[in-house]
């Protein structure tokens, strides 16, 4: 079976191939539009050379013909390739599933998908997984091998355990070295604000900076009703309650922070998305990164 072949797109929330989710995602997600991939216009002004016959006339700069009378073309050159840092939340929160899929399960198909687009533009890639400090570190490389061993590593990846997102912010900017594209995908239920202070530091330092939150449903809205027994993944504390009466100060309350974080997102210049794993992997992907891309 070949990506292509595939007619249902979030079919890829089902396979377990991750080489086949990558490619079938970024072809159901971006087929068609790799003109739009990069931010700007694909080439960079180089020299002035004498113009030849055939050469395109948009191409030949008019206000160095006024002054010298005579016709100079434009050459320019592609832009310098540029990285791609893959930083996936592997903390025990991302292990949550009221449905078939983890938040991990999802993250990693999301990843291997830009993974993919990045490999088919020529860019290098790298991942690291965010636990006790970056952990599962691909360093950045390019060729399908590559590609296939992110996908391997994001594949026997188990998500649990707690986080240390202080050290985590210690270990980013050593990791992003070169100015290039940032895609952090969490839940962002640890030290939220000082992660978007990690991105926007990293956007200050000319990367092109991306978030995805990723929430369970039962996180972004509680059931309508029951008894439950909510349990921290990564401490392992429990809680038993019933929902009734929490349901809508539950549901304003969640609703509030997570406006509150696409909003300071915003403000530093960083490309936001917040959705729950309910939703349609390739409909969020399109809506998060048309226009501005990879």
């Amino acid at each position: 079976m070949t990506a292509t072949s595939v007619m249902d797109p979030e079919v890829f929330l089902a396979v377990d191939d991750l080489e086949l989710v990558g490619r079938g995602l970024a072809e159901s997600v971006w087929h068609g539009r790799h003109g739009a991939m990069r931010s700007g216009s694909g080439t960079e002004f180089h020299r002035h050379r004498g113009y030849l016959a055939g050469d395109d006339l948009r191409r030949v700069n008019w206000a160095l013909y006024a002054r010298h009378k005579k016709l100079y073309t434009k050459e320019s050159r592609l832009e310098a390739r540029r990285p791609l840092y893959l930083l996936i939340d592997a903390t025990g929160s991302m292990a949550t599933a009221h449905g078939p899929w983890t938040k991990f399960h999802y993250a990693a198909r999301v990843a291997a998908g830009i993974s993919w687009l990045a490999e088919c533009q020529g860019d290098s890639t790298a991942l690291a997984l965010l636990r006790k400090g970056l952990e599962g570190v691909v360093e950045r490389g390019s060729g399908q091998r590559h590609f296939a061993g992110i996908c391997a590593s994001l594949a026997s990846t188990k998500s649990g355990g707690e986080g240390d997102f202080s050290k985590v912010s210690d270990e980013i900017p050593m990791f992003c070295k070169q100015p290039g594209f940032v895609v952090l995908v969490s839940d962002f239920f640890d030290r939220e604000n000082e992660l978007l202070g990690d991105l926007a530091g990293l956007k200050a330092r000319g990367h092109d900076v991306m978030a995805l939150q990723l929430l369970d449903p039962a996180e972004a809205e509680l059931p309508e009703k029951g008894d439950y027994e909510f349990v921290d993944l990564e401490s392992g504390s429990r809680l038993k309650t019933s929902v009734e009466s929490l349901r809508a100060e539950h549901k304003a309350t969640v609703a509030n922070w997570r406006a509150g974080l696409k909003t300071k997102a915003h403000a530093n210049g960083i490309r936001w998305a917040s959705a729950t794993t309910a939703e349609g992997i390739v409909p969020l992907l399109r809506t998060w990164l048309d226009g501005r891309g990879l």
